[in-house]
C-alpha cells in the first residue's frame, strides 16, 4: 500500500489545480508560516519533505535556516525550482526524488512536512517522516509539525442541510416510509452509497457531546504505524435532543504551544474534506451515544467502520 500512495501522491498533487487549492488555504498557509517563524533557527538545516511548489523551503529559508533540502519526488519540483529562481533563493537545493531513497550529505536539524491527508493518515505521512527521522535526524533535531490530534465526533448537520434516511424522511398529508427500512422491496434499491460521504462546507451545526481526541501523537517519540490503536470506543452525552447525522473525522496539527491548524468542520474552511460515517440517529438531551470505531487500514479510511453499540 505504501506503493500504492506514493504513486497516488505522485499522481495528485502534480497538477496547478491542487497547487492553486493548497496556496489559497489561508489557514494553512498562515499556520505553517507562524510555526516555521517560531521553530526555525537561525543557521537550521532543514529537510522539506514533498516540498510540491517549494512554499515551505521558501519559507524555512526567510526564517533564517542556513541550508534547505527541497525533496519531491514529481515533476512539479521543476516549479518549484522556477520559483526559487526567480525569487532569488540561493540555499535550497531541490531534490527529485522519493524521500526514503534520498540521504542528505549532513544531518538535518529540522524535517519540515505537510503529508496530511483528509483522515491524516493516507498520504504516507507516518511511513516517510519516520523513516527520515530514524535515518537523518540528528539527535534533539525537530520535526515540524510533530504533535498530532485525530478525531471522531458525532455531529448535528444544519437542518436545511441534511439528508435523512429514506425511511425516517417526514413527508406532508401523513405520507409514511417508515416501514420500507424492513421491506425486501426497498432494500434491493439501497446501494449503502452514502454511509459515508463528505461534509459540505458549512453543513455541521454542532457536535453531540465534548469533544475528545481518538489518537494523540508526537512524530518525535512515535515508534511506529503498528503502535497505533485501531479499534476506539467513542461515548458522549448529548447536550441537548439532536439528530446525529454521523461521526465526523478531522485532525489538529500542532506546531508549538501558539500554532495549532485544525481541519474541524466548526474551524475555519481548509482544503481538507471532512468524512462522515452516516448514522441518522435521534438522540435526548443526557442520553449517551455509544459508538465503536473500526480502523481496518489506518491509512485506508474506506475500510474504516463506525458502529452503534
Amino acid at each position: 500500500m505504501s506503493l500504492v500512495y506514493d504513486h497516488m501522491n505522485e499522481t495528485n498533487f502534480s497538477g496547478l489545480a491542487e497547487h492553486e487549492e493548497m496556496l489559497s488555504d489561508t489557514v494553512r498557509v498562515d499556520a505553517y508560516h507562524s510555526g516555521i517563524q517560531r521553530n526555525i533557527r537561525s543557521g537550521d538545516v532543514v529537510l522539506d519533505l514533498g516540498t510540491g511548489t517549494g512554499l515551505l523551503a521558501f519559507m524555512a529559508s526567510k526564517a533564517g535556516a542556513s541550508k534547505v533540502y527541497a525533496v519531491e519526488h514529481s515533476d512539479f519540483i521543476q516549479v518549484a525550482r522556477e520559483i526559487a529562481q526567480l525569487n532569488g533563493f540561493t540555499n535550497i537545493e531541490f531534490v527529485q526524488a522519493n524521500s526514503r531513497e534520498f540521504t542528505p550529505p549532513e544531518p538535518i536539524d529540522v524535517v519540515l512536512h505537510e503529508q496530511m491527508g483528509d483522515e491524516l493518515f493516507n498520504e504516507n505521512m507516518l511511513q516517510n517522516v519516520l523513516d527520515i527521522r530514524d535515518r537523518v535526524l540528528r539527535p534533539g533535531g525537530r520535526i515540524l509539525p510533530a504533535t498530532f490530534r485525530l478525531f471522531a465526533e458525532p455531529v448535528t448537520i444544519h437542518d436545511a442541510m441534511r439528508i435523512r434516511r429514506f425511511w425516517n424522511i417526514d413527508l406532508p398529508d401523513g405520507i409514511d416510509l417508515s416501514t420500507t427500512e424492513h421491506s425486501p422491496v426497498t432494500a434491493q434499491f439501497d446501494t449503502g452509497r452514502n454511509e459515508q460521504f463528505w461534509a459540505r462546507p458549512g453543513s455541521v451545526a454542532s457536535m453531540v457531546g465534548l469533544p475528545s481526541p481518538i489518537l494523540e501523537f508526537d512524530l518525535h517519540s512515535l515508534e511506529s504505524l503498528k503502535t497505533l490503536a485501531t479499534d476506539h470506543l467513542i461515548v458522549r452525552t448529548a447536550s441537548v435532543d439532536a439528530i446525529v447525522d454521523g461521526c465526523c473525522v478531522w485532525f489538529e496539527a500542532e506546531f508549538d504551544d501558539v500554532t495549532t491548524l485544525s481541519t474541524s468542520p466548526l474551524a475555519p474552511l481548509t482544503s481538507w474534506g471532512n468524512r462522515i460515517f452516516r448514522l441518522d440517529q435521534s438522540i435526548s438531551q443526557g442520553e449517551q451515544l455509544r459508538l465503536n470505531l473500526r480502523m481496518g487500514e489506518l491509512f485506508e479510511p474506506s475500510t474504516w467502520h463506525v458502529d452503534l453499540l
